[in-house]
């Protein structure tokens, strides 16, 4: 997938199929799109039960956005990984190759994979490295 624009349509048509789960983890900047790219659809996904979980690094700056989602997802601080990536259902992967700081919009790349093999074990890694990671406190973050 080429360009951010068309990485973050495809993002929402399979995001708008999960059954079970959505599992993303992205950068500090790009919480802020995705919660404004995305937010309506995991608001539908939410009310059907999916489980939705975000992992970023959270700033002051991004905060605000993250407070939003918490009512829809759950959302985890993350300093470790520096990543982009979506996991649904566990059997569709899209992850962005490219640092978002360091790229343009229009030449940023996504690799969508839709096999139940990959995105399964990527799933387990994922939920091994949530245990670790720290809940959001937006009301300390706000104060610094």
């Amino acid at each position: 997938l080429k360009g951010r624009e068309n990485i973050y349509t495809h993002l929402d048509t399979i995001i708008k199929n999960a059954k079970k789960s959505v599992y993303l983890v992205t950068t500090a900047e790009g919480l802020a799109r995705k919660g404004e790219a995305l937010k309506s659809t995991l608001q539908s996904l939410a009310k059907k039960g999916v489980d939705i979980r975000i992992a970023a690094p959270i700033t002051k700056d991004n905060v605000a956005v993250a407070e939003d989602l918490m009512e829809v997802a759950k959302i985890k601080m993350v300093s470790k990984i520096d990543a982009r990536f979506c996991i649904v259902d566990d059997n569709e992967v899209i992850f962005m190759v490219m640092d978002d700081k360091n790229v343009h919009p229009t030449y940023d790349v996504g690799i969508w994979v839709n096999t139940p093999y990959f995105a399964s074990a990527l799933s387990n890694m994922f939920s091994l490295a949530w245990k670790d990671m720290k809940d959001v406190n937006p009301a300390a973050l706000k104060s610094q």
